[in-house]
């Protein structure tokens, strides 16, 4: 799963003095909500107070979004938080226009302790529009925060303006800038996490120059951000969430001396649901619940073979998901029937067979399918001659579609299948290590990249097709996309460019 969460209020408040003291102006009430950047900056004696005393202007930034819909997917079952292939990355694109950059400093991200006005200001040169947030109101209902210009740190029991931690856990998080010119991508994963667990309140964050940098007696004029008002959509603030939510079905990739695991799926008109067992119709639910029996028929007569396991509901470590079930097990080459049946044959053919655990009451008798030997040899094994096509796709989808897609893979090289005729579907290979990434069809730019560390791009399998399913939200509309696909076989990486037909998402167009 990759889903984007774009920002839904930014802006950043300042004490900026237009013009020197005491003749000069602090624009402590101005605003800059509608501006089309996030503008983080620090100047030290730029200007002087009566005195001669040089100042200290500055500037923080300010961001929301909105959590619902992660929310309503860990409360439907859909995401683990425990798990670690849960991940959120905030990121704000950084916008060079000429302008002095400053380098090598640390930025620091807070979540906010209390929410704040958006604003309409617009006016970045002499900050003349006076609206709130500003350094001294976060909101007209919270209003003046706590120490000006959000500065009162404390703990999520505590009023304050942000939260540096609650209890032993710390929720400030530090980004290094070396050139100026990065974008800011920072883990929020904890604070995500608490705020979907009511720990910490769903305000946002607070985004500054680390205290040390805004204590000394220098300047760093002026770091700049996209903000949610720029023109380019793609460089608006945002939140990336990867989660490896992928099944993998071995159906067809089972082999001796490897641990496999095969999948059943139930469903009813309503969609998955889970069996029920004989006359008094209880759910078949939880660990260790239902039996999958594997049987051969003896190559000389004498009768079938079986081996039996314990299967389960299908369980991420939090959650059991309704209607899926799935057996884990290793078949070993040491077992002397097994050994003699794949002497003679290459491979054992067995009939899977789902019943209760005392085998009284049968759900289900699946195809055969055969089990071949490890590939074991003294050569190095060459990349399939892979065709792949993918299904599922419109020419034009609308921003709130989750379409499901099936991706074709078709090895005409392979040995184990025979065409006699052209078949009015192709036999679909399933791998077990492939990423699908979406690609901007006129900029080639990766919008969704593949991710092999959390796996949030990892392609699913069932018996007999890989699939997975593609959040349109996570895609700026208004652009047209194509999609590719990496494949992982012995080690070796393998992209295939614009496996899908060229599509777009709008809410405005018409098909």
């Amino acid at each position: 799963m990759y889903k984007i969460l774009l920002a839904d209020k930014d802006s950043y408040i300042t004490n900026r003095i237009i013009g020197n003291l005491p003749s000069g102006s602090i624009r402590v009430n101005s605003n800059v909500g509608r501006a089309g950047t996030l503008d983080l900056f620090k100047l030290y004696g730029a200007t002087y107070s009566s005195g001669n005393i040089p100042n200290t202007e500055l500037s923080r930034l300010l961001i929301y979004f909105d959590l619902q819909p992660l929310k309503n997917l860990v409360d439907s079952g859909k995401i683990n938080m425990n798990k670690s292939s849960f991940n959120c990355t905030m990121i704000l694109s950084d916008v060079y226009g000429g302008q002095t950059t400053p380098s090598n400093f640390d930025v620091s991200v807070f979540p906010l302790s209390r929410s704040f006005a958006e604003g309409e200001g617009k006016d970045v040169v002499y900050y003349s529009d006076y609206d709130v947030c500003n350094f001294m109101s976060s909101s007209y209902v919270d209003g003046s925060w706590v120490v000006t210009g959000c500065s009162a740190g404390g703990s999520a029991t505590e009023n304050c303006d942000y939260i540096t931690g609650s209890g032993v856990t710390t929720f400030g998080k530090t980004v290094r800038f070396v050139t100026g010119e990065e974008d800011l991508s920072v883990d929020v994963t904890s604070i995500v996490s608490a705020t979907l667990s009511n720990v910490l309140p769903d305000s946002g964050f607070r985004i500054s120059l680390s205290q040390a940098y805004e204590q000394d007696e220098y300047s760093y004029f002026v770091k700049r951000f996209s903000s949610r008002s720029a023109y380019n959509v793609s460089k608006r603030p945002k939140i990336i969430v990867k989660y490896d939510d992928s099944i993998q079905d071995d159906t067809q990739v089972l082999k001796f001396d490897e641990t496999s695991t095969v999948f059943l799926r139930n469903y009813s008109n309503t969609g998955l649901s889970n069996l029920l067992s004989g006359s008094s119709f209880t759910e078949i639910t939880g660990s260790d619940c239902l039996s999958l029996r594997l049987v051969t028929i003896r190559s000389d007569g004498s009768g079938s073979y079986s081996l039996q396991f314990t299967g389960s509901q299908h369980y991420d470590g939090l959650n059991y998901f309704t209607g899926i079930y799935s057996a884990s097990f290793l078949l070993p080459q040491t077992d002397p029937l097994l050994r003699s049946e794949l002497t003679k044959s290459g491979s054992v053919e067995f009939t899977p067979i789902w019943s209760s655990l005392d085998g009284t009451v049968g759900y289900f008798t699946g195809s055969n399918i055969k089990v071949y030997p490890p590939n074991r040899t003294t050569q190095n094994v060459k990349f399939p001659a892979y065709t792949l096509s993918l299904t599922g796709l419109d020419t034009l989808h609308r921003s709130n579609e989750n379409v499901l897609l099936n991706l074709h893979i078709f090895d005409y090289m392979s040995p184990l299948i025979t065409l006699v005729k052209r078949p009015v579907e192709w036999p679909s290979v399933v791998v077990k290590n492939a990423h699908y990434q979406v690609r901007d069809f006129s900029t080639n730019e990766a919008v969704v990249p593949f991710d092999k560390t959390y796996n949030s791009t990892k392609i699913s399998s069932d018996s007999n097709v890989m699939y997975f399913n593609l959040d349109m939200s996570a895609l700026p509309k208004d652009r047209s996309y194509v999609i590719d696909v990496m494949i992982n076989f012995g080690g070796e990486e393998k992209i295939y460019r614009a496996v899908s037909n060229v599509f777009s998402v709008s809410d405005t167009q018409t098909a």
